[in-house]
């Protein structure tokens, strides 16, 4: 079988969350079957190429804006997509990859299935154009099921549109064997306004620890002098490559995302969990369903400083605890082993193609 995986960026151009889902599922894909990524070209690179055991397509597109990038990679993909005649289409996002699905759909009567991302849903809800192409997906997955990371992200889709069908797949994570025996406090993202690091620092005026930043951003400068003016020990690690954060997570205690909107399934939360770390998350979409609080770690509200401390510090100071948390991480993640993902995407393929 010949499976095409449409993601908008991929490595090593840009390495997200998204971006490492999809390689490190072409990757696992490519063990069974013929995979082909249809993804943006940046720069001087051949529009094909070969990465490991799958091929990468790079769509033209013209890159003076974000949107006349996109709306030029929808328009030139479709007829690479045609070309490799595909027989199952992932489309990594609804918005514009599942709408990409949909319009090769109905020109060859490929099956595709969208996959919920995260931001590609909640950031749009104001974007009537986008709102448009992701109302198109949501018509035809009556045929084409739409998969949401979580339960919670399938429910917020459900209040806006009752009648899409919407199985559940997670991201799935490599489980390596190692098990977290540091003593930080780690947060691992963007540094951006939406990822609530200044309530983070805030916090940790109460937490006896260091807290260890990785990521970089536009916030980077901003968040050191509030460090600085509140006295707390951090240190600022920079960009680390994605691919390489499960072994970073060996040197902490706990994981913090104090994300404040917008979050999916963060990659970091299963890598964390892969290493048997506890993790303190925000309530946010799909991560309290990964999240159990007081099992694998604490959900908390955002922005809520006073309870981000309180459960930090708690996971820090009470070892029985943190042993106990580590443990049900290790036992919870066996359920995003790549193993069980790629069956669960075939279930989807043979609906789609019965």
């Amino acid at each position: 079988m010949k499976i095409g995986i449409i993601v908008k960026e991929f490595p090593p151009n840009i390495i997200g969350g998204t971006e490492t889902q999809a390689m490190r599922l072409a990757e696992q894909l490519s063990k069974r079957y013929e995979v082909t990524v249809f993804t943006k070209r940046y720069g001087a690179k051949k529009d094909y190429e070969y990465s490991g055991g799958y091929q990468i397509v790079r769509v033209p597109n013209i890159t003076f804006n974000s949107f006349l990038s996109t709306l030029t990679f929808v328009s030139l993909a479709i007829p690479y997509m045609y070309a490799k005649k595909c027989d199952f289409i992932i489309c990594m996002m609804m918005y514009p990859n599942g709408f990409l699905g949909y319009i090769l759909n109905k020109i060859t009567g490929t099956p595709y299935t969208s996959w919920i991302r995260g931001g590609d849903w909640y950031f749009i809800q104001n974007n009537r154009f986008k709102m448009w192409m992701v109302s198109k997906v949501v018509q035809k997955s009556y045929k084409y099921p739409i998969i949401a990371q979580t339960e919670l992200i399938k429910r917020d889709v459900l209040s806006v549109y009752p009648d899409a069908n919407i199985k559940i797949i997670p991201n799935g994570v490599a489980i390596p064997g190692k098990i977290a025996n540091g003593t930080k406090i780690y947060f691992v993202g963007n540094l951006i306004h939406r990822k609530g690091v200044v309530n983070l620092i805030e916090a940790m005026q109460d937490v006896d620890g260091e807290l260890v930043i990785v990521g970089d951003g536009p916030e980077r400068e901003g968040l050191r002098n509030l460090c600085e003016k509140y006295k707390v020990n951090c240190n600022f690690k920079g960009y680390i490559n994605p691919l390489a954060i499960q072994k970073e997570l060996i040197n902490a205690r706990v994981l913090v995302l104090p994300s404040i909107e917008g979050e999916g399934l963060p990659n970091v939360v299963l890598e964390a969990m892969s290493v048997g770390l506890p993790v303190v998350a925000t309530n946010i979409a799909g991560i309290p369903d990964v999240v159990k609080d007081g099992e694998t770690g604490f959900i908390v509200e955002p922005a809520n400083v006073g309870e981000l401390a309180s459960k930090i510090s708690e996971i820090v100071n009470n070892q029985n605890l943190w042993a106990k948390m580590s443990e049900n991480c290790l036992r919870e993640v066996e359920k995003y082993s790549w193993d069980n993902i790629i069956k669960r995407i075939e279930e989807v393929y043979d609906s789609c193609a019965g």
